[in-house]
């Protein structure tokens, strides 16, 4: 009763019939559409964010446990006036260890280094972001350090759905820390030996600058000082 079912009706009807009359060669019509739409699908990158240009960059260095507040202080200051001596950078500010804030918990050896670069009218003739990136990467080379140039927004991405801050990155589980730490030492071996690879570096799991300290209890109670009260004493000769 409804006009509009009406028209649709005899609009596909006649199809249907036909399509009925003609199984075999329907079914042959539906199969080459499929084929049709293979190749293309497979040329389709299954990338969520492909790579832009965000015009800034994101220096995320890696470094080794120990490094104490002096010389990561001092290494912090080091890579930004290397970073500035790039005559496309505009302005570079860097942070090491974590922020005044409770949900930041990065160590101390996580430096991260915001790069800001100037309008591309500004920049030499013939340069690109991948120039300006290698010559970055020749630039700062500082023993210890492991570079990694990465968009901040795509580093953030990467860090919310992989907890890996570099593009490409392999997650070793088990039980054991010697282990994983002996086969994460072995994998970054391998990697540096890949071409193409510009930068590996095995996140330390074990290892540091530590103090083990035995009290003696007996000593301790001969001058009326109790464990906890030597273990401050300790720790503000050594930490202030």
């Amino acid at each position: 009763s409804n006009p509009l079912n009406r028209v649709l009706i005899k609009a596909y009807h006649p199809l249907l019939l036909r399509v009925l009359h003609w199984p075999k060669t329907t079914l042959l019509v539906a199969a080459l559409s499929i084929f049709t739409v293979i190749w293309p699908l497979s040329q389709v990158g299954g990338e969520f964010l492909p790579k832009i240009n965000e015009g800034d960059l994101l220096y995320m260095p890696s470094t080794l446990p120990g490094v104490s507040p002096a010389e990561a202080a001092a290494l912090l200051q080091t890579t930004d006036k290397l970073i500035k001596s790039v005559p496309e950078v505009a302005s570079v500010f860097g942070k090491t260890g974590k922020a005044e804030t409770a949900t930041d918990s990065a160590p101390l050896e996580m430096v991260e280094t915001t790069i800001q670069l100037k309008p591309e009218d500004q920049w030499r003739p013939g340069m690109t972001i991948d120039k300006i990136i290698d010559e970055l990467d020749r630039t700062v080379r500082l023993p210890g350090l492991a570079n990694l140039w990465v968009p901040p927004i795509r580093n953030r991405i990467d860090m919310l759905s992989t907890g890996i801050k570099s593009p490409i990155g392999i997650k070793v589980s088990g039980t054991v820390l010697s282990d994983i730490d002996a086969t994460a030492q072995s994998i970054e071996a391998v990697a540096k030996t890949v071409p193409g690879v510009v930068s590996v570096l095995a996140e330390r799991l074990e290892g540091g600058r530590y103090i083990d300290i035995d009290i003696n209890r007996e000593k301790a109670s001969r001058y009326g000082m109790t464990v906890g009260d030597v273990q401050l004493f300790v720790s503000s000769a050594i930490g202030g």
